[in-house]
């Protein structure tokens, strides 16, 4: 059966939402859909699975590994499983995007700052 989710609906506020695929009937994917305003952003943080940025409007600064992406709208960026990684947001305006997880739920393991 079809499911139909609107925005609101899912858990989260106006910077991020997020749909776990464990959730609506096992659909192996997880996302947030992310309206990041300036600076904002996670810190560095490893999955066990491949993490698939899909920017839409904006732009931002992507740590995957040793290497600094400039990334904007229109724009995919695709971090391995297992590599540290992180972003933060660097247009006046947010950042629109959806981080998508390739796996029904988010398991995260934070690294520690150097």
């Amino acid at each position: 059966m079809a499911l139909h989710i609107h925005n609101e609906d899912l858990p989260g506020n106006a910077t991020s939402r997020t749909f776990l695929g464990r959730d609506h009937g096992g659909v192996p994917i997880s996302f947030f859909i992310q309206a990041s305003p300036h600076g904002h952003g996670p810190e560095p943080h490893t999955h066990p699975y491949a993490e698939v940025f899909v920017l839409h409007e904006g732009s931002g600064t992507f740590l995957a590994g040793d290497k600094t992406i400039e990334a904007s709208g229109g724009s995919v960026v695709v971090v391995p499983p297992n590599e540290v990684h992180g972003f933060k947001a660097s247009s006046d305006g947010p950042l629109r995007m959806t981080c998508i997880h390739t796996n029904d739920e988010m398991l995260t393991e934070w690294v520690d700052p150097q």
